[in-house]
């Protein structure tokens, strides 16, 4: 009796709580498979995807949140353009090309360059290993030592976790896992500031946005 009264009061709770808007930029070097993975995660949550006229703009419902996820060029020549959606930002999904050791200096400097930005310090990031279907790929542990990650996280006061993920269709099972788990762990970090964050991108939004809510509401890096 007293599992069932628990199990009414939770799902009471859970009607109960207010559904969070939450703004994550997914961001990268050109070619590290943004916009697969943001596919991959559509495929998978076909039913909690919500329609948008936004170009370059996904919207999802995931558990309380409605999710924009905003995919930015990796192109040289519009990284520049990242930081103008910089306020808008909840937390960051940062996707990396575990085989192409050869611009993993570029990607360490590019990565420490977007955690240092004011608008950015602070908030988590969620790192995507991908393509770790290819023999060539650093592991996880690897690519922690090789971008400093550890390093730039404290420096910077941003919680930070690595997942290996893979949009390539022979892994689709084991890899959608890897990648929801990120997305899960993303959200339940920014849910535990969600109010210290939603000042800041009210704040820092060059057009602020409607109140993110009806009601009110360690280690710096994890490696799978």
């Amino acid at each position: 009796m007293f599992q069932l009264l628990s199990h009414c009061w939770s799902r009471l709770q859970a009607r109960q709580e207010p559904i969070r808007k939450v703004t994550l930029l997914v961001v990268g070097l050109d070619n590290t498979g943004k916009t697969s993975l943001i596919t991959e995660i559509q495929r998978v949550l076909s039913c909690e995807v919500l329609p948008t006229t936004k170009p370059h703009q996904t919207e999802l419902r995931v558990d309380r949140f409605e999710v924009s996820l905003v995919d930015l060029s990796g192109g040289q020549r519009m990284r520049g353009t990242w930081r103008s959606h910089y306020g808008d930002a909840h937390g960051i999904i940062f996707v990396l090309d575990s085989s192409d050791v050869l611009r993993m200096e570029e990607a360490k400097r590019i990565l420490g360059r977007l955690l240092a930005h004011p608008r950015i310090s602070g908030k988590p990031l969620l790192l995507l290993a991908n393509k770790q279907d290819r023999p060539d790929a650093l592991l996880p542990s690897e690519l922690i030592e090789c971008l400093c990650l550890e390093k730039l996280a404290n420096e910077n006061k941003s919680l930070c976790r690595i997942e290996p993920s893979s949009a390539a269709k022979s892994l689709h099972k084991s890899q959608s896992r890897t990648i929801l788990q990120g997305l899960h762990w993303l959200l339940r970090t920014i849910a535990i500031n969600y109010s210290v964050l939603s000042a800041r991108v009210q704040q820092d939004s060059p057009d602020p946005p409607a109140p993110r809510e009806q009601q009110a509401p360690s280690k710096a890096v994890q490696a799978r």
